[in-house]
């Protein structure tokens, strides 16, 4: 009896710890404005300035793990022929390796490796890639991290990082704009080369429950 009356008054000494311990918050995640995981994919749907429409998928095929301890993910772009991009994410960056067009054997190493995103993102963030893409063709980027928007499309709404890029490829300049969102990634992106615009907006994305 003395062992049971020791036993119980211990436990109601732990009691309250074990309460406290239970509503202790999870862990937050580690801020990711670019999540590339296999499997992962996201659908959206293409809007020309004359209203033609058409929809596309991102999908996370494979990574490779990479001698420098980083992985390198291919991740395919598919609309009405596959486009195929191989990405790393060093600590603070995306960064993209090289593009392919399996159809018709079409491939490029972008020299240097391209500098896509800084990640986390923050407002005020900034950088620059100067190299070659597809059959040589010269590009210069410059990207800035403007504001932090509510963005509303299919997919639902987000609170996301507006990130503005000045293109000049060939000569020919552009300019592009796109809306990240946390553990989510691209929600949002506007193209406008001066003769033709194009906005491209999230409508699925197929891990909403597993984040």
């Amino acid at each position: 009896m003395t062992k049971f009356r020791t036993f119980a008054a211990l436990l109601l000494m732990m009691l309250p710890l074990l309460a406290v311990m239970a509503q202790k918050p999870k862990p937050t995640p580690t801020p990711d404005y670019f999540p590339l995981r296999v499997g992962d994919s996201w659908k959206y749907r293409s809007t020309t300035a004359d209203g033609k429409q058409s929809d596309f998928t991102l999908k996370v095929l494979s990574e490779e793990k990479q001698a420098n301890g980083t992985n390198l993910y291919l991740m395919e772009t598919f609309s009405t022929l596959p486009i195929h991009d191989w990405y790393s994410k060093p600590t603070g960056q995306v960064l993209v390796h090289r593009v392919a067009y399996p159809k018709n054997e079409m491939k490029a190493e972008y020299q240097p490796v391209k500098l896509y995103l800084k990640n986390p993102l923050g407002v005020g963030a900034a950088w620059e890639w100067k190299g070659k893409g597809m059959m040589g063709v010269d590009i210069e980027e410059s990207s800035r991290v403007t504001a932090v928007e509510t963005v509303d499309v299919a997919a639902g709404r987000f609170q996301a990082m507006r990130v503005e890029t000045k293109v000049i490829q060939a000569g020919v300049p552009v300019t592009k704009t796109y809306w990240f969102a946390n553990l989510v990634g691209l929600v949002k992106s506007m193209t406008d080369t001066g003769s033709v615009k194009s906005t491209a907006e999230l409508i699925d994305y197929s891990f909403k429950k597993s984040r």
